[in-house]
């Protein structure tokens, strides 16, 4: 599956753009503040339906416009496409289109474009709060499993009316367990399902990552990935006795604190956090080596290959690091591979040998991108 165009009106910084793309790698090169990164952005949000610069939608419309529109076309095979269309009006509810017909909600398009995106912020993987490792699962689970997309969905809502009436009883002094316990008997079978594909995907992805990881590095540092839940045999009589013996904690702070929301990620290597003693090359490594396995799995899981984005992860990188990744993304990856970079010269060093297809495109201020030849 690959992206045969793109066509951007007022997003971001750009008033109107029309980009036709290789199957194989497209390299897209700038100066910092230029915008290469927001094509990387519209192509996130044809993909997962929002982008990765900021959790407010209407940020993405251009200052001083009205709306922006992002169109994409999806070529699944020689007679199989899907046009999937992306606008927003200020004021009015984001529309996502596939082929003219609009979605009534975003999460049936997840999935249907699979996508990998590797950030210069994605270090918070290992830097920021457990929620920032949790999504790390979820989005990319998300995107292989429907079910588990629908329940996280649920388990969240049934969350938030569980919080709300832990509030209620605080402000009113009273407390009704029975009311209580029927949201735990919603919340129990959903965080089961939650904790048990999340232990299912890591069995599978924690070998992969190593693998990446050693090819990136050398066998002589050893990663791991642990998945840390106050959860141990995700029984419903578990979760029961779990919650109850928080009951008294939940009702003062009027927050669950048991629960797969609570659950984390840690990562190490050599037995040392990675967080605490990794430097700024093993933790950027370290994340790398993360999405290069999800990237793997999902592909593994789809059946397809998703697109990849690399946005200014070369910088900073040694030597043998840089042509290690090059190497990678020429033999592991099969997929579309969209790459940003300050430096034309780097990316064609990096690609210059690839046996696929590469085109590279240079963006000026004033949001203007033109192909150059190679």
């Amino acid at each position: 599956m690959y992206l045969s165009h793109l066509r951007l009106t007022f997003f971001r910084n750009y008033d109107d753009l029309y980009l036709t793309f290789s199957e194989g790698v497209n390299c897209i090169s700038g100066k910092n503040g230029a915008g290469k990164s927001n094509i990387l952005d519209a192509l996130h949000f044809l993909a997962l339906t929002k982008g990765f610069r900021s959790n407010q939608d209407k940020q993405a419309i251009k200052e001083e416009e009205t709306f922006f529109f992002i169109e994409g076309n999806a070529i699944k095979s020689e007679n199989l496409s899907s046009l999937i269309q992306c606008n927003l009006m200020t004021g009015k509810t984001k529309k996502l289109l596939i082929n003219s017909q609009p979605l009534t909600k975003m999460s049936e398009h997840i999935g249907s474009l699979p996508l990998v995106a590797v950030l210069p912020n994605d270090t918070e993987l290992i830097n920021e709060g457990s929620s920032t490792r949790r999504k790390f699962m979820d989005t990319l689970i998300s995107q292989y499993n429907r079910i588990y997309l629908d329940d996280l969905i649920k388990y969240e809502k049934i969350l938030d009316q569980r919080n709300a009436l832990l509030k209620i009883f605080q402000e009113h002094k009273y407390f009704d367990a029975e009311q209580l316990a029927l949201w735990n008997m919603q919340l129990i079978p959903l965080g089961q399902n939650i904790w048990a594909e999340r232990k299912r995907f890591l069995a599978d992805f924690i070998p992969i990552f190593t693998e990446y990881f050693h090819a990136i590095v050398s066998q002589k540092e050893s990663p791991t990935v642990q998945y840390d839940s106050k959860i141990v045999e995700n029984t419903s009589l578990e979760w029961e006795s779990l919650l109850a013996e928080a009951e008294r904690k939940d009702r003062i702070n009027q927050n669950t604190s048991i629960g797969v929301h609570k659950d984390d990620l840690s990562f190490s290597i050599n037995g040392s956090s990675v967080k605490n003693f990794g430097s700024q090359g093993q933790q950027k490594t370290f994340v790398i080596a993360l999405k290069l396995a999800q990237y793997e799995l999902l592909a593994t899981y789809k059946k397809v290959s998703p697109l990849l984005l690399l946005d200014d992860i070369f910088d900073k990188l040694d030597e043998y690091r840089l042509q290690s990744i090059a190497d990678l993304l020429d033999k592991k990856i099969r997929g579309q591979v969209f790459v940003t970079d300050t430096s034309y010269n780097r990316l064609f060093e990096v690609f210059q040998h690839s046996q696929r297809k590469v085109k590279y495109f240079q963006v000026e201020k004033g949001g203007k991108v033109q192909e150059v030849s190679s």
